[in-house]
């Protein structure tokens, strides 16, 4: 991961799960697979651990996670950018409160990942929203 000096620790960790995607394209493609699989189960709430025994029970590459096990600073960020680019995902990922969520997290994407991916949210919190206001895109 590259090192980012003058940014805040929200800032860093956002920057640090951006580059986790990029190095782990189909691990996270797989664990938003995951994810959406539990909307459709009606799960209300799919933990961190959640995530890594799916990883396991599928047959994940598990070093992919591993990273997200051990550094508890990147799981909240890959878990906003899946509801942003799926405000659907909201159904089953719950958040707290995080200074990651004043970090323009698209930004980063667009810097790190690919700049011309279109988010259907803009953050969490609207699409949190989305799934309370009935949304297309959150169904």
């Amino acid at each position: 991961m590259d090192y980012h000096f003058g940014l805040s620790q929200a800032e860093r960790s956002v920057y640090d799960a951006a580059y986790w995607i990029k190095g782990h394209p189909s691990s996270f493609r797989a664990l938003m697979h995951y994810m959406h699989l539990q909307v459709d189960k009606g799960v209300v709430r799919t933990t961190r651990s959640d995530a890594m025994a799916y990883a396991r029970e599928a047959g994940l590459n598990i070093s992919d996670f591993a990273d997200l096990k051990r550094d508890h600073n990147l799981y909240p960020s890959i878990t906003r950018y899946m509801v942003m680019l799926r405000p659907r995902l909201a159904r089953t990922i719950r958040f707290r409160k995080s200074k990651v969520d004043d970090v323009d997290m698209a930004e980063i994407w667009h810097e790190v990942v690919s700049g011309s991916t279109t988010f259907l949210a803009c953050n969490r919190k609207e699409a949190e929203q989305m799934v309370l206001l009935g949304d297309a895109a959150a169904s």
